[in-house]
């Protein structure tokens, strides 16, 4: 099963994936009060379930609001195949999760890539904008941003929406590709007093006005082109449509083509123009591909977090091929896979699982691998301390190793964590069985011979 940190995957753009995607499976959030699951069907929570009994009551709307609570840092995926039900629109939850669950802070961390540019309306928007029930005045930037471009500083200086509000309202829109960004306009000087020349100045001709600016927006471009992710450089949001993708590439393509600053006479200017429609053309590639274009939306501040992510997500491909041998009893295979996991990706699971693999595997010497195993499962407790069937592995080699009150220290912090754990809780009854008889062995064995005489029903 997955596992997704909320702080690389967060909440609005999870569900908006699952959406897009058509995902059916389920979301589960894992709590020491009681997992929360929520089940999807073409990428509509369905239903859903939670363990806590402060939230067992509560409806699929309320679960998905559960999502966005600052408390849960990750999330667990898997596909199966789910019944038919009455799918819930997420939008208007996504909105309400944003409002209710986020602090500035939090919305702030989120959308710092909306507030490097200016931001517009999607053409999109307007047959969605009825399922957020705005209110006036956010309607009304929904205006503003319909009649020009504007930045958020804009925006916060002409709403009388608090600063929360508008970063929740255009978090809400941007996570449902709503929005779209714009290249930031150049500084425009505030308009004053000419200085008063010594001398007239000789007689010029006046400059065409629309040549500096798409000049000075050609240079601001080159500079952009040159981040790797190629929503950077198309100036898009990580959350943007390949209908966006479409319209931007053939809008900044259209204007800055080599031809076009050849007819307005800017020839001096075209092999900067050739090298940025090069440059556009194979970023444009890049997004129309599905995978490259999802590789791209989770950002990495560098060739060395990409390469992690990678390695992370090869570790639970094998992770999942090691599940399927143990399950099928192919010992030696399934240590073998969840050893290449834990190379790429200590983390608790997969030392777990090589642990108990390596102690199952008919293939090893028992005796000579278990205190290697006892102190790995001891170490994959350190990293997922909450995880029952780690104590119940440990329990089980200790109890191979004659440690029976070891043994039964972890038999019981197994069922401590997990109460319907029947491994654990059986172990723990043939333990008290065992001490009893070990107290009283004549008692044992009077009563061994005296069950040959009882009355057979």
């Amino acid at each position: 099963m997955a596992w997704y940190p909320v702080s690389q995957v967060p909440p609005p753009l999870l569900l908006i994936h699952l959406l897009d995607s058509r995902f059916e499976g389920f979301l589960r959030v894992p709590d020491a009060r009681g997992d929360l699951t929520v089940h999807f069907r073409q990428g509509l929570p369905v239903r859903s379930e939670c363990q806590n009994p402060a939230l067992a009551a509560g409806t699929v709307g309320d679960h998905l609001l559960e999502l966005f609570s600052s408390g849960i840092e990750q999330f667990q995926i898997e596909t199966m195949s789910i019944p038919p039900g009455d799918g819930l629109n997420p939008l208007p939850w996504i909105r309400r999760g944003l409002r209710e669950r986020y602090d500035l802070a939090r919305l702030e961390h989120e959308t710092r890539e909306l507030a490097r540019s200016r931001i517009t309306t999607s053409p999109r928007l307007d047959a969605a904008v009825d399922h957020f029930d705005l209110t006036p005045p956010e309607l009304e930037i929904l205006r503003q941003l319909k009649a020009a471009p504007c930045t958020i500083t804009q925006l916060r200086g002409a709403s009388a929406l608090s600063f929360k509000d508008i970063l929740s309202l255009l978090y809400t829109l941007a996570s449902c590709r709503l929005l779209q960004s714009v290249p930031a306009e150049a500084e425009v000087p505030a308009p004053g007093p000419a200085p008063t020349p010594e001398a007239p100045p000789a007689a010029a001709p006046a400059p065409d006005a629309a040549e500096p600016e798409i000049v000075t927006e050609l240079h601001r471009l080159t500079a952009s082109l040159q981040d790797e992710n190629p929503f950077v450089r198309l100036g898009l949001p990580l959350t943007a449509s390949v209908e966006d993708i479409d319209a931007r590439f053939r809008e900044l393509a259209r204007k800055f083509h080599p031809d076009t600053l050849a007819r307005k006479e800017l020839s001096e200017f075209v092999a900067e123009a050739q090298d940025v429609f090069a440059k556009l053309t194979e970023a444009y590639n890049l997004l129309k591909d599905d995978a490259e274009r999802e590789r791209y939306r989770k950002p990495a501040e560098s060739k060395e977090d990409l390469a992690e992510v990678r390695r992370v997500l090869e570790a639970e491909v094998l992770y999942q091929k090691g599940i399927i041998h143990f399950r099928r009893k192919e010992y030696g295979l399934a240590e073998q896979m969840f050893l290449e996991a834990r190379k790429k990706n200590e983390d608790g699971s997969h030392l777990a699982m090589w642990a108990w693999l390596r102690f199952l595997n008919p293939e090893n010497d028992r005796k000579a691998v278990r205190e290697e195993v006892k102190i790995a499962l001891q170490k994959a407790i350190q990293l997922t301390p909450r995880e029952a069937d780690f104590y119940f592995y440990l329990g089980k080699v200790c109890l191979d190793m004659e440690q029976i009150a070891s043994a039964r220290q972890y038999f019981n912090k197994a069922v401590e964590i997990n109460s319907e754990h029947i491994e654990a809780a059986r172990e723990l009854r043939m333990l008290e069985r065992r001490a009893r008889h070990a107290a009283n062995p004549i008692a044992h064995a009077t009563g061994s011979f005296l069950n040959l005489f009882k009355k057979k029903d």
